[in-house]
């Protein structure tokens, strides 16, 4: 199900039931901000509240398209709501009991209550997530039962009903499971901590800064989708999310300044896929590779740093090569923000102190929940001073001109003379906006951590990931590469459709031992596997950050996924650089590193050229390919392949020159012009 249909088929509520309803979500996303700061509750009670919760109110607002929608929500929906309450509700009264317990405490009554959690869950995934997902539970259910019937090397003992029942309801590895945790901790808060940057403005303050760098070079407006992307999405971690906040104001605005629609989407979609591998947060994906690895999360940072500057410079770079390949001029002038009102102290407070707060409370040794607490608490703190201090005016005009030319409305701005009431009363309609906003996220990530886990829970169980492993090695034999491309894959395909943390934790438990029996080391391994997780959101036929792209931008499927796929050719390669050179990840003398990541950032920059097919003049096929090949091998590991690849290289771009000198292909520019327009 795409973003725009998820948010269309919400159940609205006014009046009293309006209010009840914004209370409880209220209530509900503030027991995550509260539990943060002054401790979480046992395991078993933080998560049964938090599941409960999105449960609940996943019946309540996700309606589906009812021919009788009062009936509905009075005959089925209230009564599936609270049924999710009553199950979870008695995870959390028994907790001590089932702690104790290693089976049932109620035999009876909890095998009834797993059954029905199960297909209540069921029903869930299906009106969030759609079809796929729910399909993609049973046949991992119908794997874990029926293991005694099926051939080497997949067969396994099996698990009873009994046991499964059991192991989903109540075990450790069930629906409360680690994935679980980590949603009612880390990913819930970040969430709620990119709601409320949203509402404090820090999102056009993004946009400001993006139009200050980026605007005046050629291709200006998708510069500053990249930069804007990449600023926000390393925060919310998710590509859809981050695609459908930022791309509402970038993606018209590369349109009205000549953009065709499927580039337009494709690079909102690429910037935003991106943005889930930037330093220095990377979203709470990064939080939960350094959990899973149990290493300070400052080393996962560190180790991603040049792959991302790699990549974000590839993607600059290839933005411009369209730019110039379909004629695509800078910003107007009169769009770029000066220095003062892009960097305007105010506006840079608000943006800067929550994410300083953030890394602050990180580099402290503190828990991740206490340090997006505090970061949470300055944002509020921000918030309300700038409405309690007198009217100034703000910088709005920059983002307004620009909201004008995208053809979106401009917030209007807050009238002189309103009272101290009317600020106060404007500030809290903000917070609670942000705080209802993070609720309907929560709920959506929530329902997908939940399918996530059942899958996660049945790997596990069974050891599929131990006999992937073998497959992998099997089908490899010797050559690394190939057990590299299957592992791609695989991980790629286990992330269709989920967000990046979510996407991550599967591709983790499933293709991370294949990746150590290789011989790989820990965090290059789990690192490859989280940028391919990344990636899972632009790659065909699922490729929801494609989709959420062209629901704003009206472009097509197939379109839009060429363009990105082409724009984002580093991303596919820079884990096999990485994982086969771990100097990359800034681990070895400092001379190696230096040598490696230029190495890296030439045959990088000239896949990019080779990809797009546009130096100076569009290239013909043969230097193209011999370009590319070169770049492929000078970002191999090793002194010969250098050598080899940029003679490649050279050979290919004299062979381009040589060609474009003699007047072997058409140097007109509106020719080209048109040709780009009516993709």
């Amino acid at each position: 199900m795409s973003s725009d249909e998820r948010i269309t088929h919400l159940r609205r509520f006014s009046g009293v039931a309006g209010w009840i309803v914004g209370s409880l979500a209220l209530a509900w996303i503030l027991f995550h901000v509260v539990t943060a700061g002054v401790g979480t509750l046992p395991n078993y009670q933080q998560r049964a509240v938090h599941l409960g919760g999105a449960l609940f109110f996943v019946f309540l607002l996700y309606q589906g398209r009812p021919r009788f929608p009062r009936l509905q929500l009075f005959l089925l929906d209230l009564p599936c709501a609270c049924a999710c309450v009553v199950l979870l509700g008695y995870v959390f009264v028994n907790y001590d009991a089932i702690v104790m317990s290693n089976w049932y405490v109620n035999e009876a009554i909890e095998k009834v209550f797993g059954v029905s959690l199960f297909l209540l869950l069921l029903e869930a995934v299906r009106r969030t997530l759609g079809w796929m997902f729910v399909g993609l539970i049973t046949l991992f259910c119908c794997y874990a039962y029926f293991g005694p019937y099926l051939p080497d090397p997949f067969g396994h003992r099996g698990l009873s009903l009994e046991r499964m029942i059991y192991v989903f309801y109540l075990g450790n590895n069930g629906v409360l499971g680690t994935l679980m945790g980590i949603s009612a901790t880390v990913v819930a808060l970040f969430l709620i901590l990119g709601a409320l940057l949203n509402v404090s403005g820090a999102g056009d303050t993004f946009i400001r800064i993006a139009m200050r760098l980026g605007g005046r070079l050629r291709g200006g407006a998708g510069m500053v989708a990249v930069i804007g992307s990449a600023f926000m999405g390393m925060i919310n971690g998710s590509t859809v999310a981050n695609v459908t906040s930022t791309g509402v104001l970038t993606i018209p605005l590369m349109r009205r300044l000549g953009f065709n629609r499927n580039l337009a989407g494709s690079i909102e979609a690429v910037a935003s896929t991106g943005g889930q591998i930037m330093p220095p947060i990377m979203g709470p994906g990064a939080f939960l590779m350094a959990e899973l690895l149990g290493i300070p999360y400052l080393e996962v940072v560190k180790a991603a740093l040049v792959p991302s500057v790699l990549f974000f410079t590839a993607l600059l770079l290839g933005v411009y090569l369209m730019a110039r390949r379909y004629g695509l001029e800078a910003l107007p002038p009169q769009l770029i923000p000066t220095r003062r009102k892009a960097f305007e102290p105010w506006a840079m407070a608000n943006l800067l102190i929550p994410i300083m707060v953030l890394l602050f409370f990180i580099l402290q040794h503190y828990t991740i929940q206490t340090a997006v607490f505090w970061s949470l608490m300055s944002i509020l703190f921000i918030m309300t001073i700038s409405s309690l201090l007198p009217q100034r005016q703000r910088v709005t005009e920059v983002s307004d001109r620009s909201r004008d030319l995208a053809g979106l409305e401009a917030p209007s701005p807050r009238p002189k003379e309103a009272s101290v009431q009317g600020r106060v009363a404007e500030l809290l309609r903000a917070t609670y906006d942000g705080l209802y906003s993070a609720s309907l996220s929560v709920v959506y990530i929530a329902m997908i951590i939940a399918a996530a886990q059942v899958m996660v829970s049945v790997i596990n169980l069974t050891g599929l990931g131990v006999t992937l492993s073998q497959v992998i090695l099997s089908i490899g034999g010797d050559y690394l590469i190939v057990s590299l491309l299957l592992t791609m894959a695989l991980a790629i395909v286990l992330g269709m459709g989920m967000p990046t943390p979510a996407a991550y934790a599967v591709g983790a438990a499933v293709l991370a031992p294949p990746l150590l029996n290789l011989g790989f080391d820990r965090l290059p391994s789990h690192l490859f596997l989280y940028f391919f997780a990344s990636v899972s959101a632009i790659t065909p036929p699922v490729a929801a950050g494609i989709f959420a792209a062209i629901a704003i931008s009206g472009g097509t499927f197939l379109g839009t996924a060429r363009y990105a796929l082409t724009l984002a050719c580093s991303l596919f390669l820079l884990p096999f650089l990485f994982i086969l050179n771990p100097e990359l990840t800034l681990a070895g003398d400092p001379l190696t590193i230096v040598l490696a990541v230029l190495s890296a950032m030439v045959g990088i920059g000239f896949l990019s050229v080779a990809a797009i097919g546009q130096l100076g003049e569009s290239m013909r096929l043969l230097p193209r390919l011999m370009v590319g090949a070169g770049a492929i091998v000078m970002v191999t590991p090793g002194l010969w392949f250098d050598m080899v690849g940029m003679v490649g290289l050279l050979a290919g771009l004299w062979l381009h020159r040589v060609w474009f000198s003699a007047g072997c292909f058409n140097k007109s520019p509106n020719a080209r012009k048109r040709t780009g327009m009516t993709r």
